[in-house]
């Protein structure tokens, strides 16, 4: 059976044996489907096994910190989405929030019952460590950007604090757990979670890049918020430019039919005359470097470093 057949397998398991009523575990795995079409199939359990694995750690003792990690990221997913009104056409978005929240509070339950089959009672306390420290990471770096997003401007390094509590806490996580239940020295471990939080990292600002313009489905530029195209932007502009862009950005969050084409080229002339795109790209390359030196540096065979290079790119 390959990874995800695996992973498949356990996924189903857990919620065999989860006492959850047939809708709420039918309603779960469609939320899940829905969490592949857009990000990938298993990719934070995936993440997790190939860390997992590239310290000699073995599928049996790595996978249910796999199936936890791929849960509770689904779960901070669907709240993240819910407390920024975004992603409107994921299903999760589409139900009323009070439902959605109830859910996602249930999966979150549920990666920590995958965990509960671990045969090592230090690794199940470890790695339930990890998870609350991504978990209260996650809720201050959201109420910080809930606070950035009221700002005129925010520096560089606030919103590299933001996102180190988020995304890249997010996948830091996901490689120090894998680490664990490999089975890894501190050291090593402590390696592959700093390895996490560069992926992180060029994971969000590829985002970021991405939905800056993205307008119609996106909600970024409309509700202030602080990616780094914005805090870029905010700091290199001269004061005629910085009016325009308030003035765009206030336009923006009046909502879509106040905020036209020429409004949206105006933006767009910004973003490519100011060197946004390149800004962004070198910081996104020097993370890749970060990374790979990361990796270069690991006392792992070269063999067992295949898959987190591909991982960087």
């Amino acid at each position: 059976m390959n990874m995800d057949g695996n992973i498949t397998k356990e996924i189903e398991l857990l919620l065999k044996g989860s006492g959850l009523s047939e809708g709420v575990v039918s309603t779960i795995q469609q939320w899940l489907d829905a969490g592949f079409r857009s990000k990938g199939r298993y990719g934070w359990a995936q993440l997790t096994l190939i860390t997992c694995d590239s310290t000699g750690g073995v599928l049996e003792e790595g996978l249910p910190g796999a199936v936890a990690m791929e849960l509770y990221a689904l779960a901070a997913d669907i709240l993240d989405d819910i407390q920024d009104q975004d992603n409107n056409s994921l299903p999760w978005r589409k139900v009323p929030p009070a439902q959605a929240i109830n859910l996602a509070t249930c999966i979150l339950v549920l990666s920590y019952q995958a965990l509960s089959v671990l045969s090592n009672p230090r690794y199940f306390e470890e790695v339930s460590k990890v998870l609350n420290q991504i978990g209260l990471q996650a809720c201050d770096g959201q109420f910080n950007e809930f606070l950035n997003d009221s700002k005129d401007k925010i520096t560089f390094v606030e919103y590299f604090e933001v996102i180190n509590k988020k995304s890249a806490g997010l996948m830091a996580g996901a490689c120090k757990i894998g680490a664990i239940l490999g089975g890894a020295e501190q050291t090593l471990v402590s390696e592959l979670e700093q390895f996490g939080t560069c992926l992180g990292i060029m994971s969000q600002i590829k985002n970021d890049l991405d939905d800056f313009l993205n307008l119609e489905t996106k909600s970024d530029f409309v509700k202030g918020r602080k990616t780094l195209p914005f805090v870029y932007l905010l700091n290199v502009l001269n004061e005629i430019e910085a009016e325009e862009l308030k003035y765009l950005s206030t336009l923006a969050s009046k909502g879509l039919a106040e905020f036209g084409p020429h409004e949206k080229e105006q933006l767009r002339e910004l973003v490519v005359n100011e060197g946004t795109v390149h800004y962004c790209s070198a910081i996104h390359e020097m993370y890749k470097q970060r990374a790979l030196d990361i990796l270069k540096g690991m006392p792992i065979p070269e063999k067992r470093k295949e898959k987190l290079i591909q991982l960087v790119g």
